[in-house]
């Protein structure tokens, strides 16, 4: 059975059982919105990544031995930081704050402690004995501060801003969103008149699902309500509006209730399932529905069943090519590293699967059963759309070499544009400037050398002076290497300060001592005069560690810069760390994690997309039975994306986890036209019909859907150029710029070419 066969059948079905097909298709789209209310939200990073990538691998492996892997950083500023009354209040949110559930540990001023020389020992300090009550013990306080080293740590130079660091327990299934909640339930109480900032990767993280959320309540109503007025002036018709509309509402319920049902939690760019499922499932139906009228139109004799026959016998195929190599065009993305970008691939290819099948039952079916219309033929406006797109195409007809010679050139020139892409998944970078985050971010980057941190989890004999050296010396490297890190700290700093102290401050004993035994003792003499938890997040074990964990605070947070930090840091363990080492330095923790999503959406980027692009040239080539046909059916899709990298580039979008998955759209979206304009061409020229004639009929037909189908997602999308979500607000941009570029690519790039240089596939 061929696939002509099959579409025969499948409007069989249609014309005898209507009523069935309706209700089937109502009674399973209640089955799949059943689930829709108990969907998760995931919008973590670590959910992106691949559960066996080694930096998870790490990362869980911290979390088991130190319950901690990620930081929270909130600052307070006030002008009288260090009174008697601020100290007390703030005193209160520090216990407040280690309450939390998800928090292991905070540090501030109320729990550090500092080692002071002490007669040939050492003594442990708190930082803060207790609150001052007068000048006196305030202008003490103040000299312990200074002497302890944690000015640009934990309190600021000026002595106005001081900080906790609650190191978070974040495991796999960490709820970002509730620990916000619970979080700024308490920040909240203590803010005003003193002023807060929060930063953290998990913050940014929430925020991006609550604008993300927020965005789509607001703008995508409208961005309907603007679509179904464009669908209503398109078609003068209820029918031609709604249809369409109902066939993306139900592949947009038909793939949420599947994520549901299969317990797949919605990522952060979950959010654009949707925006995909509505820039692509309206094409199918707009095209039956502009075919059908246009045949009403031609023989006002003709039933409804005829009609269909007619439509479905032109159009079965096309919108089957379309709706295959769309469905590939997302499929390619489960080449894709990370995790959730290869989910959404597998089910925006489900959504469009699911918009092509209903498009032929769902829109047939309704279609029989409603009455034809009448008034097409009377309708100016219509007949306007027709001449103008016959106008159009003869335009570009006449003029196609100058045409194209000003295309290609432009097109080559801006193409520069593309050695200054940018690439950016830092959480904080997704909000405006002006934002609470972002300014929250600044703060604490240049008071306390930022909130983003890399990890490094060390395996070996902890207590060797020979592992420790080891220690020192690639923490070291990290932060004389890289001018993005502010501070490192380790078990190694730890050990130089004891062996420092013991000495009475001499300068020559800033350094690892030689024997395991004088290591011991120190730790000993520490665990004596300290606490029990206090090497909680540095050591598995104070006894006999074997495992160790090192931080490398980062103050400026670029993914340029943190890719740098870890691919520098890689480099130089893999080449100085390996089997018979005495330590086996590991990456985890946040920054690890941006630098791994960040290699991933490049290489996912380019592999993803020449994977599409080939499979497709292929299926073109064979459709057409003919490599120049392969060609010419890519051209427009290929060129939509240089400029889509162009645009990047040249106007400073950076490519991330949101504008990566463009790539996508474009090749869908590119190739359909494409595929509507030349098997319609090919028709018309099988039919007898010369060149010229051949192009405005399929101008006038084909171009019919392919321009209402354009321009009502441009139109659509529009809205969202107003969210405050920068991934979202760079996604409309680009989104209408490649919708606009792939109607030229179906509407005047292709007819100038066709016309130019006569393809002998379209005669056979």
């Amino acid at each position: 059975m061929n696939l002509k066969s099959i579409i025969k059948r499948i409007f069989l079905l249609d014309a005898y059982y209507p009523r069935t097909i309706i209700a089937s298709i109502i009674l399973l789209t209640i089955f799949f919105m059943w689930k829709i209310p108990e969907l998760k939200i995931d919008p973590g990073l670590r959910s992106l990544v691949p559960p066996n990538h080694k930096i998870v691998k790490n990362m869980e492996l911290a979390e088991d031995l130190f319950s901690s892997n990620e930081i929270v950083i909130i600052a307070v500023e006030s002008e009288d930081l260090l009174s008697r009354t601020t100290l007390m209040k703030f005193s209160s949110m520090h216990d407040s704050l280690a309450s939390i559930p998800s928090v292991s540990r905070v540090g501030s001023i109320y729990n550090q402690k500092y080692i002071v020389p002490d007669d040939g020992g050492f003594e442990i300090q708190k930082i803060l004995q207790k609150i001052p009550e007068d000048s006196i013990e305030t202008s003490n306080f103040i000299e312990t501060i200074q002497a302890s080293e944690i000015i640009g740590s934990l309190i600021s130079s000026d002595l106005n801003i001081m900080c906790f660091v609650a190191q978070i327990s974040a495991p796999t299934d960490f709820d970002e969103i509730a620990f916000r909640k619970n979080l700024f339930r308490i920040v909240n109480r203590f803010e005003d008149p003193e002023n807060i900032y929060i930063a953290s990767s998990i913050i940014s993280a929430a925020e991006s699902i609550d604008s993300v959320k927020r965005d789509m309540r607001t703008f995508t109503p409208i961005a309907l309500g603007l679509m179904i007025v464009l669908l209503i002036l398109s078609f003068r018709s209820w029918t031609g509006t709604f249809l369409p509309l109902f066939v993306v509402a139900f592949s947009i319920l038909w793939t949420f209730g599947l994520m549901a049902w299969l317990e797949i939690s919605v990522p952060i760019i979950g959010g654009l399932i949707p925006i995909m499922l509505i820039a692509i499932a309206n094409n199918y139906g707009i095209h039956i529905i502009s075919h059908y009228y246009e045949f009403t139109k031609l023989d006002q004799n003709l039933d409804r069943v005829e009609i269909l026959k007619r439509t479905m016998k032109r159009l079965g195929m096309p919108i089957f090519l379309a709706g295959f190599t769309t469905v590939i065009s997302f499929l390619s993305l489960l080449t894709h590293e990370l995790t959730k970008v290869r989910e959404i691939g597998a089910l925006v290819s489900f959504g469009i699967a699911v918009s092509f099948f209903l498009s032929l039952l769902f829109i047939p079916a309704i279609l029989i059963l409603v009455p034809r219309p009448t008034y097409l033929g009377k309708e100016k406006s219509l007949e306007a759309v027709n001449n103008f797109l016959v106008n159009w195409g003869k335009f570009f007809v006449k003029n196609n070499s100058t045409f194209l010679i000003f295309l290609f050139s432009g097109m080559f020139l801006f193409s520069f544009g593309i050695r200054d892409i940018t690439i950016d998944t830092v959480p904080d970078n997704y909000f405006p400037k002006d934002s609470k985050i972002r300014r929250a971010s600044a703060v604490i980057n240049e008071v306390f050398g930022g909130s983003t941190q890399l990890n490094i989890l060390i395996e070996g004999d902890i207590y060797d002076p020979n592992s420790l050296n080891h220690i020192d010396k690639l923490m070291n490297h990290i932060k004389e290497k890289n001018d993005v890190v502010s501070s490192t700290y380790s078990i190694a700093d730890v050990i130089k300060k004891m062996h420092f102290s013991f000495n009475n401050g001499n300068v020559d004993s800033l350094k690892i001592p030689f024997s395991r035994e004088l290591i011991e003792q120190y730790m000993f003499l520490y665990s004596i005069a300290g606490e029990d938890n206090d090497f909680d997040l540095i050591l598995n074990d104070t006894d006999d560690p074997n495992y160790s964990q090192g931080f490398v605070r980062i103050k400026k947070v670029s993914t340029a810069d943190l890719m740098a930090l870890v691919d520098d840091t890689e480099d130089y363990i893999h080449s100085n760390y390996y089997d018979g080492n005495p330590i086996n330095p590991m990456l985890s923790g946040p920054a690890a994690l941006l630098g791994a999503v960040s290699h991933s959406v490049i290489r996912g980027q380019i592999i993803s997309l020449a994977m599409a692009s080939l499979i497709l040239f292929m299926i073109m080539a064979i459709v057409f039975r003919s490599f120049v046909g392969g060609v010419l059916a890519s051209l427009p899709m290929m060129l939509a994306v240089i400029l889509i990298f162009s645009l990047l580039g040249n106007f400073g979008i950076p490519l991330n986890m949101t504008t990566s998955l463009l790539t996508c759209i474009l090749v869908g979206v590119g190739i359909d036209y494409s595929v509507h304009f030349l098997w319609h061409l090919r028709e018309y020229l099988r039919e007898g019909y010369d060149l010229d004639s051949a192009i405005s009929n399929t101008m006038k037909v084909s171009g019919k859907g392919i321009l209402f189908n354009g321009v009502s997602v441009i139109v659509g999308f529009s809205v969202l150029m107003f969210s405050v979500f920068m991934p979202l607000k760079e996604f409309s941009i680009l989104i209408m710029a490649s919708i606009g570029f792939c109607l030229i690519g179906g509407m005047a790039i292709l007819p100038a070419i066709v016309s130019l240089v006569k393809p002998s596939f379209l005669y056979k």
